[in-house]
């Protein structure tokens, strides 16, 4: 049985990468406040990273056959 990737919330994780660097920016935390959030969003960074990297992949594997290049034709009633 094959792992599957767990998915991201990605608009999420830029969210909170987002509060962390504001709390940082203000200057009020501590220096071990501070590293662990900057620990948070090294990681968080490195999730958001990676889900644009399998996005990215997916879009060539699904291009990447493809002759010709395909398009939308609406249906006319």
């Amino acid at each position: 049985m094959a792992a599957r990737k767990k998915s991201i919330d990605f608009e999420n994780k830029l969210s909170q990468l987002e509060v962390l660097v504001g709390e940082m920016e203000k200057g009020s935390l501590s220096l071990e406040e501070s590293l662990k959030a900057f620990e948070d969003g090294i990681k968080i960074t490195r999730e958001c990273q990676q889900a644009l990297k399998d996005a990215e992949q997916k879009v060539e594997m699904l291009t990447r056959d493809s002759t010709q290049p395909t398009t939308f034709e609406p249906e006319n009633d």
